[in-house]
């Protein structure tokens, strides 16, 4: 309990699938690689980066409305990069 298991595939290429990680982590991320992507904004088509990231939660541990604002601002940060300042995170 209050671990987190991280593992980057994105390092390999290519790579914009999800993973399957079994382990005794409540929280996993699988981190991709970052491609472009056609996606819908404004009203208007435009290409932009899009992380592909998986992420896996056990939800005995973690209950899923704390959860859903924690990936609300972890989207938010990765969006924007919100908080992120010249010294680091």
């Amino acid at each position: 309990m209050g671990n987190v298991a991280v593992t980057s595939v994105g390092m390999m290429g290519r790579i914009n699938g999800w993973f399957i990680h079994k382990s005794v982590h409540p929280l996993s991320f699988g981190v991709g690689s970052v491609i472009k992507k056609p996606v819908v904004t404004d009203n208007e088509i435009k290409i932009r980066e899009i992380l592909n990231m998986t992420i896996l939660v056990d939800h005995d541990v973690i209950d899923g409305a704390p959860m859903v604002r924690f990936l609300n601002d972890l989207t938010n940060y990765l969006e924007t990069g919100k908080e992120i300042n010249n010294q680091g995170i």
